[in-house]
């Protein structure tokens, strides 16, 4: 089990940062993860074209956006979790280096489209499908949890809970006792001395996270971690 000196644990006075109390005490930190298995696929996906003709360009980008729209409905997205962005239109030059000059190729014009499919299964088809129909950059795929802010939220509480634990375990280790609760974040506080912490943190495996499918690029599993801290007044 992991231990700060007393000292440094009990006596940071205002002297070092105004967050901390004129009187004995202890800072503490609480550690809490949960793991549980991806069901959503966050998708980002764009589609540049350069051409001379500005028109041709842009004409070209919206014809594949609107597959890439038509695509994802037909998987079943719902619209809400389809979000195309506005066009975005500079000129590409390249530079000669026998004129010394900058060479006008094309303007390029390009759009993003962004999605969240619940059903990992469809992933894999969907975005050979986004490449099909023209789609010619992938920008992001982050794997997550449908239940990702309840289990946030879930595994703040957690580390609230270990930062009390790791408290109580401090003051009986050392024979003394606490005096109350004197301020508390989820943030590290600006103390000078580091945070006294339990050797092991908290730790819960999602039983509610759905399915998983070992062949659908191996969603795998997530970790979603929390941290607390705290300064509790202690007698010794």
């Amino acid at each position: 089990m992991r231990y700060l000196p007393l000292l440094a644990a009990t006596l940071s006075f205002n002297v070092f940062a105004a967050s901390t109390p004129d009187a004995p005490h202890i800072y503490i930190q609480g550690q809490a993860q949960i793991s549980t298995i991806a069901d959503n696929v966050r998708l980002g996906v764009a589609i540049v074209e350069v051409d001379k003709d500005l028109m041709s360009a842009k004409q070209k980008a919206d014809q594949t956006m609107a597959k890439a729209i038509k695509l994802a409905q037909q998987q079943g997205i719902d619209e809400k979790s389809i979000y195309g962005s506005q066009i975005s239109i500079n000129r590409e030059n390249q530079y000669n280096r026998e004129t010394g000059k900058q060479d006008f190729i094309g303007y390029r014009v390009s759009r993003t489209l962004s999605l969240t499919l619940t059903d990992v299964t469809k992933y894999p088809l969907l975005l050979q499908s986004l490449v099909n129909a023209g789609i010619n950059e992938i920008n992001q795929t982050e794997f997550t949890s449908s239940r990702f802010e309840s289990l946030q939220k879930k595994v703040q509480k957690m580390a609230i809970a270990d930062a009390k634990s790791a408290a109580r375990e401090f003051a009986a280790d050392y024979d003394v006792e606490l005096k109350g609760l004197y301020s508390a974040s989820n943030a590290p506080m600006n103390v000078s001395a580091q945070p006294y912490m339990r050797a092991e943190k908290t730790m819960l495996s999602d039983s509610n996270s759905g399915s998983f499918v070992p062949d659908a690029y191996h969603a795998g599993e997530i970790t979603i971690s929390a941290d607390s801290y705290a300064i509790y007044l202690i007698k010794n």
